[in-house]
């Protein structure tokens, strides 16, 4: 018995030996957007898989984290809408044939692992944003109808939905309740 309560004490001990010291911050709170956190990792990520994507040089200053920032709220508005909407999310499949159109870039796998690898982001984050995008232009379609003709030009209609979707985008983020923790991220 005696024996018991010495481990049990000395267990006890080296936990709370190792929890008592310094703390370490794994992530923060960037933003709150009507209750949806923007963490700064989120933040990373966005810039990461953007310049990605876009084939540009990664780039982590303090602009480039505003824009991010700003894409990330406008994401967090929509993402409200969509889950209030119920619209339906996009199929895995779609993403994979986006995920197959960005590694036909490069000239094999490793050739494509390095390339993730250089940007800190992984494959399943890669399809994940993709996937998101692919909610998003759904949701665009889904939602915003351009007034017209069944005649009228593809072009002008596509412009008369991005002119709907993005007037709607400027009043709801204008009504969401937006704190920003970071105030150099405004």
């Amino acid at each position: 018995m005696c024996l018991k309560t010495s481990f049990s004490r000395i267990v006890l001990g080296a936990c709370l030996w190792q929890g008592s010291g310094a703390a370490e911050i794994v992530d923060r709170v960037d933003v709150v957007v009507d209750g949806q956190v923007i963490k700064e990792s989120d933040i990373l990520s966005e810039i990461r898989v953007t310049d990605f994507l876009n084939q540009a040089k990664l780039d982590l200053s303090l602009a480039a984290r505003k824009e991010a920032t700003s894409r990330l709220i406008d994401q967090k508005v929509i993402r409200k809408t969509m889950n209030a909407g119920l619209y339906p999310p996009p199929d895995p499949a779609e993403a994979d044939r986006l995920l197959k159109q960005v590694r036909q870039r490069y000239s094999d796998d490793a050739a494509y692992r390095r390339g993730l690898q250089s940007y800190g982001i992984t494959n399943d984050l890669l399809k994940e944003h993709l996937l998101w995008q692919i909610a998003v232009l759904h949701f665009i379609s889904l939602r915003f109808q351009a007034p017209g003709s069944p005649g009228e030009r593809a072009g002008s209609n596509a412009d008369a939905v991005n002119q709907q979707f993005f007037a709607w985008l400027d009043q709801s983020r204008k009504d969401a309740r937006i704190d920003f923790k970071r105030t150099d991220l405004q």
